[in-house]
């Protein structure tokens, strides 16, 4: 066929403890066996990296990024640049199921629409999609905005949208569209307890019919956390992104400051145990983390904190309504976990142009593992905010504060002490985003309408 595979392969996969280029399934590199794949059907299988040695004695054409920015856009533009062919398949590295027919039936739609792209779930999937070379001019425009976002770019092209109804067709044998973003993604997901769901058998009554079907139910695994040889606690929750959890709970608990006092860390998910050792003791039962809360609320009956001792967020970063509502429209059909077991909550962190989804079966653990990232991967900025399912209690919102997070956005309510909190320590608290619509709690100011 006259199309060319292109393979995105340069992202900075901060979500696994390594780069996505070497993920490994049955001994063998994901992204090799793409290429060895793609192989027998593209006369031509780019992929674009910065790793050219790793693809060595392959059949393939190694490119590097042109443009500068941190977008998978700016690979699929490099990909372009350097294809024989008009129209191109797009896959990431990190997708471990190639559907022949699928791509098939792309290239037979091929007439002249800038892209090919499915709509599933009412979610539009940028990979596993068709894109003509005409568009790397527009492209260029696209990014000179600084305005970044794959979904955006697409809508903004003349594209053919591939209806759910007939995704639905070619997605009954494989999920086509599953991208590995995590440990326990690499796992069986029938036989081990640390995947995110178990496939569990399950009779489903629909009117007055019976079926037996296998349905999707969420993990809940517990964790027992041990410092400095002491167990400190045990913890409840969906087994993804353990260290990150970890991390954002010993910050929220006022155990460590920084990742730099963590001397070892030993996770074994079969034994369910973690093992820390820091560079300095702690106190089994911390009360300071109580004890901010009730004098932040007004309640002075515990031990009083001095105001110069709480962690109020400077006010001078903004934040454009219109951008908070389109991306809470986004978040709501972002949760592929809860669309298949209905059993977490999710939170999503945004900064600059770049998002990350975390989810749990706890609130609290869900907000831990954002706290977690931005602290393994030190980003320290003003701009960052959080978009939630769950309501925001004042447990939550003092996390957020703890990290200097100005924003907390809620399709759901705020508690009211939630609210007396965010008033004191400089939070914008807004809840009920649902649509065109949403309430402003706190420090109203820092929303700007442009």
């Amino acid at each position: 066929m006259n199309v060319s595979a292109i393979i995105l392969a340069g992202g900075n996969s901060s979500r696994m403890k390594y780069n996505k280029e070497f993920i490994k399934i049955e001994n063998e590199f994901l992204v090799h066996r793409q290429i060895k794949e793609l192989s027998t059907i593209f006369k031509e299988v780019i992929v674009v990296s910065n790793n050219p040695n790793h693809y060595k004695g392959l059949n393939v054409k190694v490119v590097s990024d042109i443009l500068v920015g941190n977008t998978p856009i700016i690979g699929l533009h490099a990909g372009l640049v350097h294809s024989s062919n008009r129209y191109n398949y797009c896959i990431a590295c990190d997708m471990a199921f190639i559907n022949f027919e699928f791509i098939n039936f792309l290239v037979s739609l091929t007439k002249g629409h800038d892209a090919y792209v499915a709509k599933y779930n009412n979610y539009i999937e940028p990979f596993n999609a068709i894109y003509s070379k005409d568009i790397i001019g527009k492209i260029e425009s696209f990014l000179e905005d600084k305005n970044y976002g794959f979904q955006r770019l697409v809508k903004k092209l003349n594209t053919h949208f591939i209806n759910e109804q007939k995704v639905s067709y070619y997605q009954q044998e494989m999920d086509m569209f599953k991208n590995i973003n995590n440990e326990s993604d690499l796992l069986d997901d029938n036989l081990s307890e640390t995947s995110n769901y178990q496939n569990m058998d399950v009779k489903k009554v629909i009117n007055s019919e019976v079926f037996h079907v296998k349905d999707k139910v969420i993990t809940e695994y517990p964790l027992s956390l041990y410092i400095n040889g002491n167990h400190y606690s045990t913890m409840m929750m969906t087994p993804d992104n353990i260290e990150f959890l970890i991390l954002g709970y010993l910050h929220s608990e006022f155990v460590i400051k920084d990742v730099d006092e963590i001397k070892d860390f030993k996770l074994n998910v079969e034994d369910h145990r973690c093992d820390i050792a820091l560079d300095h003791k702690i106190e089994t039962n911390n009360s300071q983390r109580l004890n901010i809360m009730s004098t932040a609320c007004g309640n002075t009956k515990l031990v009083k904190i001095e105001d110069k001792d709480l962690p109020v967020v400077p006010k001078k970063q903004t934040f454009v309504l219109s951008n908070i509502l389109e991306e809470v429209a986004v978040f709501n059909k972002e949760s592929i976990l809860f669309k298949e077991t209905g059993g977490v909550h999710s939170v999503e962190l945004l900064y600059g142009y770049n998002k990350m989804l975390f989810e749990d079966i706890g609130r609290h653990n869900a907000v831990d593992k954002v706290i977690g990232y931005l602290l393994k991967n030190s980003i320290k900025r003003d701009d960052v905010y959080l978009v939630t399912s769950g309501r925001i209690s004042s447990d939550i919102l003092l996390k957020a504060a703890l990290m200097n997070i100005s924003l907390i956005v809620s399709r759901s309510a705020p508690t009211s002490l939630a609210v007396k909190l965010a008033s004191k320590l400089g939070v914008t608290v807004i809840g009920f985003a649902r649509g065109n619509k949403l309430n402003i709690y706190t420090h109203q100011d820092r929303i700007i309408k442009e």
